[in-house]
């Protein structure tokens, strides 16, 4: 091996260099491999621009078109997951499973609560309704009787006529009295008609208290709160005539019979309406 002159720089290169390691330039083309095409039939040596042998009539294949339809290879990378990262993904998977779960087992209680502090309310209203009924029934009933009894002895002192259970009132000498007036305050004087008047009062209170728990129904319940209230207007007129009688003897009755007829008709209306109590479920 000797050392030349490059042609082109001057500068020293091996005689067997292919081009100058200085300025690059070249003194022998690299020759490009040319691919020798052989029929896969009959092995006959082919020419780079044959498509099919010459010698039997193969279509010919060439390596890049082979390499070309050889599929390609994917190799996926597997992520390998420890068995404590195993352990935590399962944990958390669980907790969300157990939230979730816990949230839906909530709201199920939660209503479930909600419907039965409901459902004691409407019971309890219904109730309130049935006891305030029953009162007003009662009271009244008493107002009636000595409603009645105050008009007997009313009537028999005006027209003086006689009989066993006003006789004590309107002639307690043996005589009656010259004003009705004093018939009656001998009535309302007796023990056993300011019994019956403080039960009258009594029942009263009771009543005031209950329409006072009555106020805000349940919205199923507005028109039983609607037709009580009637009933309690009602009452009250009737009992108010029955402790404290006034005007004359045809108003009264006139206004009791009123008041009675007025009650009883509302008592049955608010009867047909007062619904069932709901049953526990």
């Amino acid at each position: 091996m000797a050392l030349i002159q490059c042609p082109e720089c001057g500068q020293e290169i091996s005689d067997k260099a292919k081009k100058c390691i200085h300025c690059g330039k070249v003194f022998i083309e690299e020759q490009i491999e040319k691919e020798e095409i052989i029929c896969n039939e009959c092995g006959m040596i082919l020419l780079e621009t044959d498509e099919v042998c010459p010698n039997c009539g193969c279509p010919v294949e060439r390596k890049a078109d082979k390499e070309e339809s050889k599929p390609q290879q994917v190799e996926v990378a597997s992520i390998k997951m420890t068995k404590k990262t195993q352990k935590i993904i399962i944990g958390i998977v669980i907790a969300l499973v157990l939230c979730v779960g816990g949230g839906i087992g909530y709201k199920v209680y939660s209503d479930s609560k909600a419907e039965q502090i409901y459902r004691e309310a409407y019971n309890e209203y219904i109730t309130n309704l049935e006891r305030a009924q029953m009162l007003m029934l009662s009271g009244g009933s008493d107002a009636e009787s000595l409603c009645n009894l105050a008009l007997r002895v009313w009537g028999n002192s005006i027209y003086e006529k006689s009989d066993a259970e006003t006789d004590k009132y309107t002639k307690p000498r043996g005589f009656f009295h010259g004003d009705f007036n004093d018939a009656l305050a001998n009535l309302y004087a007796d023990s056993s008609t300011m019994t019956t008047v403080s039960n009258i009062e009594i029942n009263k209170t009771s009543v005031k208290d209950l329409m006072k728990k009555l106020q805000n129904p349940p919205e199923e319940l507005e028109k039983c709160y609607d037709t009580v209230s009637e009933l309690y207007e009602s009452y009250n007129m009737l009992t108010d005539l029955a402790v404290s009688p006034s005007g004359n003897y045809s108003s009264f009755s006139s206004n009791k019979n009123d008041a009675v007829s007025d009650f009883m008709s509302i008592y049955e209306k608010l009867d047909n309406q007062i619904p069932e109590k709901l049953d526990d479920k």
